[in-house]
């Protein structure tokens, strides 16, 4: 089973660990296409919903014995009604993937198994928070984001996401009306193949202008392994102590055996 990269062990985990997994009955709400090559999965709870933290991933069962289940981060704070959202990058030769976005329905019954993972904030720390993603990366922290505005007010929380083009960036108007309704907020973007963009650098290369000194800021870290190493690397250098620096990285280029999901 795939589990959460982590650069080091947090109290936090303690907490975590006490979310023992379980199997949970879901039905599919909503589809909408999110990117030219993501699927957002609303899901609502059948009976007893999953308990999870925000940044935790779950496991993604279809019923069908041909399409092996797969890890997904879920997308937002845990929610009274127990409804989650999901983020599913199409890949080629994706099994899991493909027939999520082709065959899916709504009405359809899923099983979700879980909650896994350790991407969630410290609950000792109380300075800004940086959160950095690419891709489907945007998934966990998300979530993060959700909760710290609503639990932890007084913390500043700054936002980055990479993407290619506009028809990819993931959650704007979200985040957007995140901005506009929560001051300690703050929410941009690169777009890598659009040199008409105000950003096209990749993230690693910006962090230096953008945010500067990382002295006492805690970092979340989601994407790629390629975009998490190269931003881990840059936060170091920007002053993040190590044990303040949390990430998850996702396969860049999948076997279609292994999508979109955190790697160990």
């Amino acid at each position: 089973m795939s589990t959460t990269t982590q650069t080091a062990t947090r109290s936090a985990n303690t907490d975590v660990q006490t979310l023992a997994a379980g199997t949970y009955r879901y039905r599919v709400e909503v589809l909408r296409v999110a990117s030219p090559v993501v699927l957002e999965v609303g899901l609502a709870p059948v009976g007893e919903h999953l308990p999870f933290r925000p940044g935790q991933h779950a496991m993604l069962g279809v019923r069908e014995p041909d399409v092996p289940e797969r890890a997904y981060s879920i997308a937002n704070a845990p929610r009274p009604d127990g409804r989650v959202r999901l983020l599913v990058t199409r890949y080629a030769g994706g099994i899991t993937s493909g027939w999520i976005h082709d065959r899916l329905a709504r009405g359809d019954e899923v099983i979700l198994d879980g909650p896994h993972g350790s991407l969630v904030a410290d609950p000792s720390l109380d300075g800004p928070v940086l959160l950095l993603a690419a891709g489907c990366g945007v998934a966990p922290v998300s979530a993060v984001a959700e909760s710290l505005l609503a639990s932890q007010p007084h913390r500043e929380v700054t936002l980055l996401f990479s993407g290619r083009t506009p028809a990819h960036l993931l959650q704007r108007t979200r985040f957007e009306d995140l901005q506009r309704r929560h001051e300690q907020f703050s929410y941009d973007f690169t777009l890598t193949r659009d040199r008409s963009s105000r950003w096209h650098r990749r993230v690693p290369h910006m962090l230096g202008r953008l945010i500067g000194d990382l002295s006492g800021w805690e970092v979340f870290i989601a994407g790629n392994e390629h975009f998490v190493r190269a931003s881990r690397d840059a936060v170091h250098v920007l002053g993040a102590e190590a044990s303040s620096v949390h990430t998850e990285e996702f396969l860049a280029d999948p076997s279609p055996q292994l999508e979109c999901q955190p790697v160990s």
